[in-house]
C-alpha cells in the first residue's frame, strides 16, 4: 500500500513537471527546459509527455512533425495527443501547405471533441480553407461546428448567423439525395497525370472526374471522385482508397448550383 501510494504521488509530481515545462516553452523560456530534457529522456524514454516535449524543443521542422506524427500513432490518446495533432497542421500552414493543413485540420475535433481550444482549431481551418478558394468548404465545417460548439466565434469570418442557413438546416438539406461531398485525391498541372490517376482509381470502383481548377493563378487538373450525400461516406470512400493505393485524400463540400 505504501509503494502505491509513494508511486501515485510520484506520477503526479512527473505530470505536473511535464505541465510546468510546457508552460515555460509557451512563454518562450526554453532553456531551462532544454537542460532537463536529456534526464526526462533517460528516465522516462517511451512516455508520450516527455516525447512530446521532446518534439517541441526540436528546431528542425521536419523532425519535429515526424515525432509529433509517431507521438499520434503510438500514442493518440495521449494527454498532448491533440495539441501533437494542431502542431502537425499549424506545420503545413506555416509552409503554404494549405491543402494539407484544411484537410488535417478539419479532422482534429472529430477525433479530439473535447479539445479545450476550439476557436484555435477552427480560426486555422478556416484560413486555410480561405487561402485555397475552398470558401465552400470552409462554410461547411463552420456551421457545422457552429453547431457543435455553439461559443465559436465566427464573426471574423464574413459570414452571417441567420435561421436561413445554419447548420440544422444545412444537415437537413445534406440527408436528401443530394450529394455534394467529394473525395480529392490529386491536383496536376499535367492533365495526362490526371488521367492516369483517374483509371487507376477507377478501376477499383469509384466514380472519378477530372476537373480544371485555378489556385493562386496557376491552373490544375484536380482529381475526384464524387457521388457522395455526407462527410462521413466521403471520407470512408477516401480512407479505403488511401488504405489500397497509399494516395492522400481530403473531403471537399461542393454544393450544386
Amino acid at each position: 500500500m505504501k509503494f502505491s501510494i509513494i508511486l501515485i504521488f510520484s506520477t503526479i509530481l512527473f505530470s505536473q513537471n511535464i505541465d510546468m515545462y510546457i508552460s515555460l516553452l509557451n512563454e518562450g523560456n526554453s532553456s531551462g527546459v532544454k537542460d532537463q530534457l536529456p534526464e526526462l529522456i533517460s528516465k522516462f524514454p517511451n512516455d508520450p509527455d516527455v516525447l512530446y516535449l521532446k518534439a517541441l524543443l526540436t528546431q528542425d521542422g521536419m523532425s519535429a512533425l515526424e515525432q509529433f506524427g509517431n507521438l499520434l500513432d503510438k500514442y493518440p490518446k495521449a494527454k498532448y495527443a491533440p495539441d501533437a495533432a494542431i502542431k502537425i497542421g499549424e506545420y503545413f500552414f506555416a509552409r503554404g501547405l494549405y491543402s494539407q493543413a484544411s484537410s488535417y485540420l478539419s479532422k482534429v475535433l472529430t477525433e479530439y471533441p473535447n479539445y479545450p481550444d476550439v476557436q484555435r482549431v477552427i480560426d486555422l481551418m478556416v484560413n486555410s480553407f480561405q487561402a485555397i478558394g475552398e470558401e465552400d468548404s470552409a462554410k461547411y465545417y463552420i456551421y457545422l461546428y457552429k453547431s457543435m460548439y455553439p461559443g465559436l466565434d465566427i464573426s471574423d469570418y464574413g459570414l452571417r448567423e441567420n435561421n436561413n442557413y445554419n447548420s440544422r438546416n444545412q444537415r437537413t438539406r445534406l440527408s436528401s439525395n443530394q450529394k455534394h461531398f467529394l473525395v480529392q485525391i490529386g491536383a496536376f498541372s499535367s492533365e495526362s497525370n490526371a488521367q492516369r490517376l483517374k483509371l487507376q482509381v477507377s478501376q477499383i470502383g469509384y466514380n472519378v472526374i477530372v476537373r480544371a481548377i485555378e489556385t493562386n493563378g496557376r491552373k490544375f487538373h484536380a482529381v475526384r471522385v464524387v457521388g457522395f450525400s455526407s462527410n462521413k461516406a466521403a471520407e470512408k470512400a477516401g480512407m479505403s482508397i488511401k488504405k489500397k493505393l497509399g494516395i492522400d485524400y481530403r473531403v471537399l463540400y461542393r454544393p450544386k448550383g
